[in-house]
């Protein structure tokens, strides 16, 4: 029987007992799965894995550090980070922390699969010896700083995510449940009790938001921001910026100096 080869699965989410795109591959791998950072080192040593995998859903401060401390004793050993919450600024970090990718979840198993195969077929027959980074360690993110969400608001934090990385499309509500896990009625309900706002509500500040700044740019027409934010046309795009801004569009990049708040 051919020997698969290890996978060390350093699972620093808050609840390790939710389903895992990670967990899935023990088809490909011999998965060492470990959950707490202090024997991430040990299992790396035992093992003599082919490659790690960071999971998080919300990064702390520690647990970023475990990731940054893993990277410079096996600086040959590739890293791939998985996280549920995204920012540029954590982007930027993992890459300079030397990750060989970052991905955002929600993210299928056929996903991985394909991320880390590509990665294998770059992978040297044998490992390198170790040697030091000549980087100087990325310092940690403010934001990683502080707690994650409260645990009203992380079951639908899911689908904030898929707002960020898919706002400009069409958003089905049955697909942003279906990322969740929940059905819609459940989504739904938790999703107002969890921000105060029903989720259509929440999806249409964050388009808005987004269009403040791309109004900035005096070269985008209202009809490009429109689109590009998710509205299908100018004139729908403007009653709704009016009613919750206060001014149309055009009078906000006009005077971008005033401050507006949502109503």
């Amino acid at each position: 029987m051919t020997r698969l080869p290890c996978l060390v699965w350093a699972d620093l989410r808050s609840n390790t007992l939710e389903p895992s795109p990670v967990g899935e591959l023990d088809a490909q791998f011999s998965l060492q799965h470990v959950v707490e950072m202090a024997s991430i080192s040990a299992r790396i040593e035992q093992t003599a894995p082919l490659l790690s995998c960071f999971e998080y859903d919300y990064p702390s401060l520690p647990a970023l550090k475990a990731l940054r401390a893993t990277k410079q004793a096996y600086p040959y050993l590739p890293i791939l980070m998985l996280t549920l919450h995204h920012s540029e600024a954590l982007a930027v970090w993992a890459f300079r922390a030397r990750v060989w990718d970052f991905l955002v979840k929600p993210v299928s198993v056929e996903a991985l699969s394909a991320r880390i195969q590509s990665l294998v077929a770059v992978l040297p027959s044998a490992p390198a010896s170790g040697r030091e980074i000549a980087m100087p360690a990325p310092l940690i993110p403010l934001e990683a700083r502080v707690g994650g969400p409260g645990s009203a608001e992380r079951p639908t934090q899911a689908a904030l995510s898929y707002v960020q990385c898919h706002y400009g499309e069409v958003l089905r509500l049955q697909d942003v449940a279906r990322c969740c896990r929940m059905s819609l009625y459940e989504f739904s309900r938790r999703f107002k009790h969890a921000h105060g706002l029903t989720f259509r509500e929440y999806l249409c500040q964050y388009r808005l938001e987004r269009s403040l700044e791309m109004l900035s740019n005096p070269h985008a027409s209202i009809l490009e921001i429109a689109c590009a934010v998710g509205f299908r046309n100018a004139s729908h795009f403007t009653r709704l910026f009016h009613q919750r801004i206060g001014v149309t569009p055009s009078q906000y990049r006009s005077n971008p100096s005033t401050r507006h708040s949502f109503k």
